[in-house]
């Protein structure tokens, strides 16, 4: 990157920085300050019925030296709301049966945050940060010992209802991703780094109660910290009319626009049409044609030990899906999406020298369905929630990592002092490398948690984890730990 491009982008990140400062310095002193004194006076005891404040805190430990953590806190006071979430879990080498593996010993945390703000009836700010790092060990790979991934972002956005028939919107964000493949000790390491700069504007316009018109845009620009890797730019907007034909039937009609540095610009049409306003179901169909671009701060956080190539070109893609919404009152919700896509760069993971996925594009054709289900009884004293996930791929090579079939279902008991969580997930055969048929078999794991109220707001919690004792592999060459048990204590507050 040239040193005057190399300017221009810190001259971006400081002024967005700044931005941010600003802003949540305003949020600060709004939450801090609230109403004036003469106000707060009369309204003292309104103010302190409002703050409140939930906290859900687990802690358990077990085998393995194995720890999981999960903190939830959120709190309302006036005009500002904040949810906080946090979650640990880290092991030293685990193994299956009576073996351990060697340097097998990882960590994941994952700390978000989410802040509302009110200034004003018709101005609203939403503030989020994320906070994702993980490190594993890589066993016995000749040449890499560990791997470890850094991602952090945040964006901001402000909402405003400029009258009763429009609203306006912009947002600014960043993101910054870190991969280490660290060596083993004749080997050299593997560093790689992207930073991420995005804004969006976006608006609606109802010009009356069957008829109304809506916009977005977004930018991205990607900044490699690796020679040989071009920064990246992407830009895309469209502009749709959602309008009803009948007082239960809608239709979308729109026009977008893309852009990126590895394509030419794409003009593409958005179609959809909606069946809504019965009791009990609703259904929504909608085809577009765009350009999506890869988004590596996103796709390798999906998959355990890899090597990123960043340098990849966006996809134009077909994409047709419809959604239909079942639902009886509280009790019973099923929703069902079904979608096609041709895409001419679909992303595919390949093996690389030292047991790391690699990505490459190749023209495909990708069926999907996906089934969720919610079934609650006597007032959610009994709870069972069902995903099931259908893939089907028409392609040169094969489709590795994903799953023909997976489903996942819970099972839910909220008693007054004991509660139960049963949980189960099913992963078909995945594909290891695109030019060969070898395959992972398929996996059933399932773990359950149990705790009991022993004072207000104070639980003792017990939790196992790979409940049948299934050895299995989620990654070629990586097995899972065997089944591990954990105890330690609840707050609720």
């Amino acid at each position: 990157m040239s040193l005057k491009r190399k300017k221009r982008f810190f001259k971006r990140a400081i002024a967005v920085a700044f931005t941010f400062i600003v802003l949540l310095a305003s949020a600060a002193v709004i939450a801090q300050e609230g109403r004036p004194a003469e106000i707060e006076d009369d309204h003292k005891e309104e103010k302190s019925a409002s703050r409140n404040v939930n906290l859900d805190m687990k802690m358990v430990y077990g085998q393995y030296n194995s720890m999981l953590s999960t903190i939830n806190l959120s709190q309302e006071a006036g005009d500002f709301v904040y949810l906080l979430n946090s979650y640990f879990k880290r092991s030293n080498d685990f193994g299956y049966g009576r073996e351990t593996y060697q340097n097998s010993s990882f960590y994941e945390h994952n700390l978000g945050f989410s802040g509302n703000l009110n200034p004003t009836e018709n101005w609203k700010t939403v503030f989020e940060l994320e906070l994702n790092n993980d490190s594993r060990g890589m066993f016995d790979n000749d040449v890499f010992s560990r791997e470890e991934k850094e991602k952090a972002r945040l964006s901001l956005k402000n909402i405003f209802k400029m009258s009763r028939a429009f609203e306006f919107s912009f947002a600014l964000g960043g993101a910054q991703y870190v991969h280490r493949l660290r060596p083993t000790s004749d080997g050299e390491p593997e560093n790689s780094r992207l930073n991420q700069i995005n804004a969006a504007l976006g608006g609606e316009y109802i010009w009356s109660t069957t008829n109304g018109i809506k916009f977005k845009t977004h930018y991205y620009y990607y900044d490699y910290q690796e020679s040989g890797i071009e920064n990246d730019q992407f830009f895309s907007g469209e502009i749709v009319d959602d309008f009803y034909v009948t007082k239960n039937i809608g239709v979308s009609l729109g026009a977008g626009l893309c852009l990126n540095r590895d394509d030419d610009p794409l003009v593409s049409p958005v179609v959809g049409m909606s069946v809504k306003d019965f009791r009990h179901v609703s259904i929504v169909l909608q085809y577009r044609y765009d350009l999506q671009p890869f988004r590596p701060e996103v796709y390798y956080l999906q998959q355990k030990y890899i090597f990123p190539n960043y340098d990849l070109p966006p996809g134009r893609v077909h994409r047709g899906e419809m959604k239909c919404e079942f639902r009886i009152n509280d009790s019973f919700h099923l929703l069902a999406q079904f979608g096609v896509e041709k895409n001419d760069h679909f992303y595919n993971y390949f093996p690389v020298t030292g047991n790391v996925l690699s990505a490459q594009t190749i023209d495909a054709l990708v069926y999907r369905s996906r089934l969720d289900m919610n079934i609650a009884l006597f007032g959610r004293l009994l709870e069972y929630d069902l995903l099931y996930e259908f893939s089907r791929y028409q392609a040169n090579e094969f489709i590795t990592y994903s799953p023909a079939h997976s489903l996942t279902s819970a099972l839910r008991y909220n008693g007054r002092r004991w509660t139960f969580d049963w949980n189960n997930r099913y992963i078909g055969q995945v594909y290891t490398d695109p030019y060969s048929s070898n395959q992972l078999g398929a996996v059933i794991v399932g773990d359950v948690g149990m705790q009991r109220k022993m004072l207000e707001s104070f639980f003792a919690y017990i939790k196992i984890e790979n409940l049948y004792n299934y050895k299995y592999y989620l990654r070629e060459g990586y097995p899972e730990q065997g089944i591990t048990f954990l105890g330690g204590i609840r707050i609720l507050i």
